[in-house]
């Protein structure tokens, strides 16, 4: 017996490391480079899918076609976080069937060894490639990339988010942060994150909810990521305006937004000025729909309305017109002149855009007392234009309450820069949490709920996986 021990320990310190010998990542590189060489079954024919793909050829070109969620052949602490991940994606509203986690739940059953879970060297390559592609997908996801608002509504423009996404993973996994990685690309807004809420009491007590949590949450990440310190936010649906300071409304307002014929664009810009005691310029719609039909019918109308005809040299007497020849009327401007009856009221704030849509005063108030507030041509009518004067021109101090009062009196046109643009952002929430966290749905005056409702679950019925 004493010359047997000897023995064993000898066969143990050979056979120990043999079997669990490591497996150097560097095998691997030429099988990862040819399984990059052509997309697979799982990645969709659609322009974003392919935009992905060809950003996670990137990536490994950049790390030299080393794997980077497998460590030879056993799983990384960043490959558990990873799958991890990918079952949170539920907490946004995200359908986790879009990511490979089925895959690999499969073949990490097949790996398990005494050892613990040991991958076929064979089955690393596409392994690898699947999760940094469901990486890319759950990053995708969170920024909007996915899908588009113009898929909704023509009149829907948000900028996609810039993000380089390879960097970000090369840093996650350098740095072993997957899950903060991903999480601080979701929206950090409050409605966001009580959206989040709201879905988890939905699913624990449903109450046939939960299609527009699901809409709205994705609104949410449609929407510019930093929205500024101070914005105005005016939700079209819920006919109201915020000023916001932070996550804490500074000011609040009702709103009359456009008809459901001529409906408010969404879209977000930088206010840069106000005009007090404005011209109302009659865009050629209206005037082409409303104004010259009635004009043609009473020659009155104009001056009723005060209202004036500019030519190219000046104003033009709207008497020496032949209002029924069409001709006649090409190259005049209409315009109403400032006072308390123009329909832009006596103040208007400007953040300019292609749309030429602004926030402004109305001499109709009455219509604020309505519970339904889509009646306008498209811009944005405020209940209280002094209060929103005196928030964007508080930082000049000649600009006093006294002073606004009589410049939106003055019947003379005045326009007064500010000095830090504030961002507007226009944007469409039909699920709002309330201050005491009770969710709160509003109407959908452009019916967009059920044609987001619709693709979202076309899309969730077209996993690649």
């Amino acid at each position: 017996m004493k010359v047997l021990v000897p023995l064993v320990v000898f066969a143990l310190a050979v056979s120990g490391p043999a079997c669990n010998r490591k497996i150097d990542n560097a095998v691997h590189v030429d099988a990862i480079r040819a399984q990059l060489e052509t997309a697979p079954p799982w990645v969709g024919d659609s322009a974003f899918e392919k935009r992905l793909w060809a950003i996670e050829r990137g990536f490994y070109e950049e790390r030299g076609y080393r794997p980077a969620w497998v460590d030879g052949n056993q799983t990384t602490p960043q490959m558990k976080d990873l799958v991890q991940q990918f079952k949170y994606s539920e907490l946004h509203g995200l359908d986790p069937s879009h990511y490979p986690i089925d895959d690999l739940e499969q073949l990490r059953a097949q790996s398990q060894t005494r050892m613990g879970t040991r991958f076929e060297p064979a089955a690393v390559p596409e392994l690898d490639a699947k999760l940094t592609y469901g990486y890319l997908r759950y990053a995708a996801d969170l920024i909007g990339w996915s899908s588009s608002p113009r898929n909704i509504s023509r009149n829907w423009l948000i900028e996609p988010k810039e993000e380089d996404l390879a960097t970000r993973l090369s840093d996650a996994i350098s740095q072993n942060q997957i899950r903060r990685s991903l999480e601080t690309l979701a929206p950090d807004h409050p409605q966001y994150k009580g959206l989040q809420t709201a879905l988890a009491r939905e699913k624990a007590n449903p109450s046939g909810n939960l299609d527009r949590i699901l809409i709205n949450l994705e609104r949410w990440r449609w929407a510019p990521r930093d929205l500024g310190d101070r914005y105005i936010l005016v939700n079209v649906p819920a006919y109201m305006l915020q000023v916001m300071e932070g996550s804490q409304p500074a000011l609040s307002m009702r709103v009359v937004v456009g008809k459901p014929a001529t409906q408010t664009p969404l879209f977000s810009d930088q206010m840069t000025y106000v005009v007090f005691s404005p011209f109302w310029n009659i865009p050629e719609n209206i005037l082409r729909d409303e104004t010259l039909p009635r004009v043609t019918k009473d020659p009155d109308f104009l001056r009723r309305n005060n209202m004036e005809v500019v030519g190219t040299s000046g104003t033009v007497d709207p008497l020496e017109i032949d209002w029924t020849d069409e001709s006649a009327t090409k190259g005049l401007r209409f315009r109403q002149r400032p006072g308390p009856d123009n329909a832009l009221g006596l103040v208007k704030f400007i953040f300019p855009n292609h749309f030429d849509i602004y926030l402004h005063d109305t001499p109709s108030d009455r219509l604020f007392f309505r519970d339904r507030r889509a009646l306008s041509h498209g811009c944005v009518r405020v209940e209280d234009p002094v209060a929103l004067a005196e928030y964007v021109l508080r930082d000049q101090p000649k600009w006093t309450t006294a002073k606004i009062a009589s410049a939106m009196r003055s019947g003379q046109e005045q326009g007064v820069t500010l000095k830090q643009k504030l961002p507007v952002h226009i944007g469409y929430w039909t699920a709002w949490v309330e201050p005491d966290g009770n969710l709160k749905f509003t109407d959908d005056p452009y019916k967009l709920d059920p044609i987001q409702i619709q693709r979202f679950h076309q899309t969730r019925e077209t996993s690649t996986w």
